[in-house]
């Protein structure tokens, strides 16, 4: 009798520690049609929409989380402009902004009242596991796509999972979830050819718990609030770059930092070697992935870029030379910014000894007008006193608060090593 009650008990506990049973996509979608919107950005002029996105219920019922920019133009033009939401049962409303996490790309949003049910959040399930993304493609209608968990990117600062599925424009901000129907992250981006991006819901956890705590007001400047956050992530992101060792690379005649952080990767960027060139060009280039989204205007910022080009020729002149060597050696960073959205460039020039090689640095800085604070940074450092041999570092940085690179820029010049 007593090794009978002992089987049952542990039958039963068997039972109740059993993993729930999995849902496929189309359980999952009748769960959640309601509880997913489309979220919109209307002129307050015409009413008609001027962006979509997608969004979902958390926190208390009255709470949609979706992406940063679904929302962006909001919060640069708030005059202009105003968010709300619509769902597949016609439910519909207006929308404030409760709270923001610019880095991570999300937003949290409030109605006036409670709309639904929350959905239940969870961890990320182990890689390679089914997951599926709902949201509004192209303003088509809600629909849910099928992938698995790739797990989290190290190219970012663990903000992001790589989902193998195909994510479409006006499905950022809706949510995905695990076969138990529970949301482990939002939509956030797609790279095409089923390479899509998902932010984990940790990140979403927190900010729902910030901004509980603290909602924005209505009368605050946001755009301070956003100039604030991403010089926050910036700043953190340089001060780890600043306490990690730096592994080397060499490059002809230098000794160079290499990959500085997991987020960055180098490659290749030489020229092909040709009978009928007359010199020999060699040019690595490093680049961070953990860019973060501004606003239609300035799109990304938070890139760290830096290029390492080698010149040397046996045939071209002293002055040939001289003129190839400057016409290559960068002073302005590459985009397409309005001159009322940035300032012009501010450049000092200084001499420096690199190994007793002498090098001409080159600092530039121009200020964002209406993120105050923020601004993109260019240094170069080129080799002086050779006839026949040319180097220069570039380094650029954007959406940085301009004091905290000089001690970056500081340490790439002294992990510097000329090889005799």
């Amino acid at each position: 009798m007593f090794s009978r009650l002992i089987a049952a008990s542990l039958l039963l506990a068997g039972v109740a520690a059993s993993p729930a049973e999995a849902i496929d996509s189309k359980q999952i979608y009748q769960l959640n049609q309601e509880r997913v919107f489309q979220v919109r950005v209307l002129n307050r002029e015409t009413g008609k929409k001027s962006s979509i996105g997608s969004g979902f219920i958390v926190g208390d019922g009255s709470q949609v989380a979706t992406n940063y920019h679904v929302v962006g133009q909001v919060i640069l033009e708030p005059e202009l402009f105003y968010i709300s939401y619509v769902g597949k049962d016609g439910q519909e409303g207006e929308l404030k902004l409760l709270g923001l996490d610019v880095a991570r790309d999300l937003a949290l949003l409030g109605a006036d009242k409670p709309i639904g049910d929350a959905i239940k959040m969870s961890p990320l399930p182990p890689r390679g596991a089914p997951i599926y993304a709902m949201g509004n493609p192209l303003d088509l209608g809600l629909t849910i796509a099928v992938g698995t968990n790739g797990g989290i990117l190290n190219q970012t600062d663990d903000s992001r999972i790589l989902f193998s599925g195909s994510l479409n424009p006006g499905m950022s901000g809706g949510p995905t979830f695990n076969d138990q129907g529970e949301v482990i992250g939002i939509n956030v981006a797609t790279a095409r050819n089923d390479i899509s991006f998902i932010v984990p819901s940790k990140f979403l956890n927190d900010l729902i718990e910030q901004s509980n705590a603290d909602a924005f007001s209505a009368e605050e400047d946001l755009k301070l609030e956003v100039a604030r956050q991403v010089l926050a992530y910036e700043t953190s992101y340089i001060e780890q770059l600043l306490e990690s060792d730096w592994p080397k690379l060499d490059l002809r005649q230098f000794n160079l930092p290499g990959i500085i952080s997991p987020t960055v990767r180098c490659w290749d960027n030489s020229a092909k070697l040709s009978t009928i060139v007359r010199y020999k060009r060699y040019q690595i280039r490093c680049a961070n992935k953990n860019h973060v989204y501004l606003d239609e205007d300035n799109k990304f910022v938070g890139e760290l870029t830096y290029e390492y080009f080698w010149l040397e020729s046996e045939d071209l002149n002293a002055i040939q030379f001289y003129n190839l060597y400057e016409n290559l050696n960068k002073d302005q960073i590459d985009s397409k910014i309005d001159r009322d959205i940035v300032s012009n460039f501010n450049c000092r020039t200084w001499f420096v000894e690199v190994s007793a090689q002498e090098l001409k640095g080159n600092l530039c800085r121009r200020e964002y007008v209406e993120y105050k604070g923020m601004s993109d940074v260019l240094f170069t450092a080129a080799l002086m006193g050779h006839k026949n041999q040319g180097f220069f570092i570039t380094l650029i940085m954007t959406g940085v608060d301009y004091s905290s690179t000089l001690p970056l820029i500081q340490k790439f010049l002294e992990q510097s090593e000329w090889k005799p």
